[in-house]
């Protein structure tokens, strides 16, 4: 039987469907994630970070018919993020664990634009988030993780009941062996209004050779390696996504989802047995921004995408690992 093409009208479905399933898979794992970034510096357990990315000046991309206009934006970002371990307990004879750990983040951006005829972009973006995560052995295989944030996110142009983001749910994961894990689950979101009920997922496999692969869908994919006991060097493949809510956006729309993707190379200088210093930099692949009503039915609505051209970037920032390395 020979298969058919998929349609004009079938393709911008799984478009939309694609864009819609990314943007939930981005939010479910906001104790790991602790704060939007383009650079390493990430927490890997309980520790506190901070640091600051660059984009420079790029160009305006329409939506509606993808011609790069004279217009542009440059980003700078602040990002900080703290996670605590409220409690963790090890059964000795069964080897099954139980823990809780409360993480908050910040990320504040400031936007520069210029020789726009109508107001695209915001001029600034608060993102702040609290959330609570419990982790808990089923068996020797699975163990059950479950996540309850609430957020901030807004252009701070009028704070109201409608920049207040509640995300959670529950992931069942299996650790197939030491290297590899996955997991499925479901996850409720309130970013377009109405509470919903998605699926989740995610996939983590590593490597412990001299070239350290790192996968773990849906935030990165990185090769590594330590130079020497100081310095480790990675490139990176990292997507990164977020929703807030604007006074007033393009086309007067409320729900600005923004989501982007890059590749870079990323340093970090061992400074202690606790302390990190990163910088990164490289290319931003994809800087896409849409404007929809905080509504269900504008979920899976076509919607132009705002996109700024491809850039590059710089970050920077220090890690304080309340764990010390071995």
């Amino acid at each position: 039987m020979m298969s058919r093409k998929p349609t004009h009208l079938q393709q911008s479905n799984q478009k939309k469907g694609y864009t819609c399933l990314l943007l939930a898979l981005l939010s479910f794992t906001p104790a790991q994630r602790l704060w939007a970034q383009l650079g390493a510096t990430s927490l890997h357990g309980p520790g506190i970070g901070f640091s600051v990315d660059y984009l420079p000046a790029s160009h305006y991309i329409r939506g509606e018919d993808s011609v790069k206009t004279k217009s542009t934006t440059a980003q700078i970002r602040y990002n900080f993020g703290a996670a605590f371990m409220l409690s963790n307990r090890i059964d000795t004879a069964t080897g099954m664990v139980r823990n809780w750990t409360l993480a908050a983040s910040g990320s504040y951006t400031q936007l520069t634009n210029k020789d726009y005829d109508d107001k695209i972009f915001p001029e600034e973006l608060l993102g702040t988030q609290l959330a609570v995560q419990h982790f808990r052995s089923i068996n020797k295989r699975w163990g059950m993780v479950s996540v309850l944030s609430v957020g901030l996110y807004t252009d701070m142009e009028k704070i109201d009941r409608n920049d207040i983001f509640i995300n959670g749910g529950v992931l069942f994961i299996k650790q197939v062996n030491p290297r590899f894990a996955y997991g499925i689950g479901a996850m409720f979101t309130n970013t377009f209004g109405t509470p919903m009920l998605l699926p989740a997922f995610m996939i983590r496999w590593q490597t412990q050779n001299k070239y350290k692969v790192d996968i773990n869908f849906p935030e990165k994919l990185s090769i590594s390696s330590s130079l020497n006991k100081y310095t480790d060097l990675a490139l990176a493949f990292r997507m990164n996504g977020a929703a807030y809510d604007v006074e007033k956006g393009a086309d007067k729309k409320r729900l600005l989802a923004h989501s982007e993707m890059s590749i870079g190379l990323e340093n970090t200088w061992h400074l202690s047995k606790r302390i990190d210093f990163v910088a990164s930099g490289g290319a931003l692949l994809l800087n896409q921004n849409s404007f929809t009503e905080k509504k269900l039915s504008e979920m899976f609505s076509d919607k132009p995408k705002a996109r700024l051209a491809t850039n590059y970037f710089f970050s920077g920032g220090l890690r304080w690992n309340f764990q010390s390395r071995h």
